[in-house]
């Protein structure tokens, strides 16, 4: 029987945009790692991102994070979220982090990187995973000291904006230790879809009004309903665009990721560095969220990127049904808490719609880890006694 696949193509979800609910704080990793924005201005500047920048603290080239602080924090917190056990695969939760999402959702218009993404049924719940293509694997070990420094200058950026305090004051004479994160987790609605997700955050704003420093509480509801009572800005470098093909690409490709990263979280507002070659930022320039559609006159569409992200999350559950029917029956589809752990491949390459496969083995690279699986089964287990 042949596998189903997903066609990408933009017109197919030029339709109105779907319901998209609010998202929902619900927790918080690297709470020691906050930081405020007191100074957010449109202004010229003179910020040196190289500054220290051979004694930063750089996060492993081979690194590979799968979901793993976001299992932690399922684990340390189930009680708290008690989360209730699914046996029908419509009430099935996503979890992933906003980068997957905003990856999925930029495809129809993407026309350079192919993704891999793993899903894993698991005690009635859908855990996303992007996995390394060959071609980014390639490019990690292609991976020149300027690719590096590109990167770097951004980490730079926000330790010349943000500080450890809201009356504060940025310190760039620091080396920056670019593995410090600060993430919050979400949760929201798209269409009929419950997700749960990380994303890394860059800093509150506190330029408008004079804001009070974190609790010092042990209380999560307590920091959450600080976290929620506050706005956060996203920060973002660019280098000056001083041609009509650097413009095109910046509202074709940047303006898009920057409005999915956002929208996702609720941000309104991007403060963004343009620098120049030499990796000094020169001007700073604001941009309000909803304004980037328009201005990327219309070679985007924030519609087609969120009907995508809908369909390809309804696509994944048919698969797995389809895959629960050949190996259980059918009346698993009602009985998730009964069914081991399954897995499924999603592989999309530019110009080809969406393919599925049971190309990927778990016990070989396991996204799930055992100490996970089996405190998280104990807890399964003993709610369904």
């Amino acid at each position: 029987m042949s596998q189903p696949e997903l066609h990408v193509h933009e017109s197919i979800y030029s339709k109105p945009f779907p319901k998209f609910s609010k998202p929902k704080i619900i927790g918080y990793i690297g709470i020691e790692n906050i930081k405020y924005a007191q100074k957010i201005d449109e202004e010229k500047v003179n910020f040196d991102l190289n500054l220290n920048l051979d004694k930063a603290k750089r996060k492993p080239p081979d690194l590979d994070v799968k979901l793993t602080e976001l299992l932690k924090f399922l684990l340390e917190h189930k009680v708290r979220l008690n989360f209730p056990l699914q046996n029908k695969l419509d009430d099935a939760k996503f979890f992933c982090y906003r980068g997957l999402m905003t990856c999925i959702a930029c495809t129809p218009y993407e026309n350079n990187d192919p993704w891999k993404i793993v899903a894993i049924l698991y005690k009635g719940n859908v855990y996303l995973c992007a996995r390394d293509t060959p071609e980014k694997v390639k490019r990690k070990m292609l991976m020149t000291e300027r690719d590096i420094k590109f990167t770097s200058w951004g980490y730079k950026f926000e330790q010349y904006m943000l500080s450890d305090m809201p009356d504060g004051k940025p310190n760039p004479d620091l080396p920056v230790d670019e593995t410090e994160e600060f993430s919050l987790v979400f949760t929201t609605n798209l269409n009929r879809h419950k997700i749960v997700f990380g994303a890394e955050m860059d800093g509150i704003r506190c330029d408008k009004t004079p804001i009070s420093p974190l609790p010092h509480s042990n209380d999560p509801e307590t920091i959450i309903q600080y976290l929620s009572s506050k706005q956060f800005i996203e920060l973002k470098t660019n280098r000056h665009i001083e041609f009509s093909i650097q413009d095109k690409n910046f509202k074709r490709f940047k303006t898009r990721k920057w409005w999915c990263q956002s929208f996702l979280v609720g941000i309104d507002t991007i403060l963004c560095g343009f620098r120049n070659d030499n990796g000094i930022v020169e001007e700073l320039k604001l941009y309000n969220v909803s304004d980037l559609p328009r201005i990327s006159k219309r070679l985007w569409d924030p519609n087609v990127c969120f009907n995508f992200l809908d369909t390809f999350l309804t696509f994944i559950k048919r698969c797995i049904a389809r895959k629960i029917k050949q190996k259980y029956g059918e009346e698993f589809i009602n009985k998730l808490q009964e069914l081991p752990l399954m897995s499924l491949l999603f592989e999309w390459y530019p110009g080809s719609p969406v393919h599925v496969s049971d190309d990927y083995c778990h016990n070989d690279d396991p996204i799930l880890h055992d100490w996970f699986l089996n405190n998280f089964e104990k807890t399964s287990d003993e709610k369904n006694k």
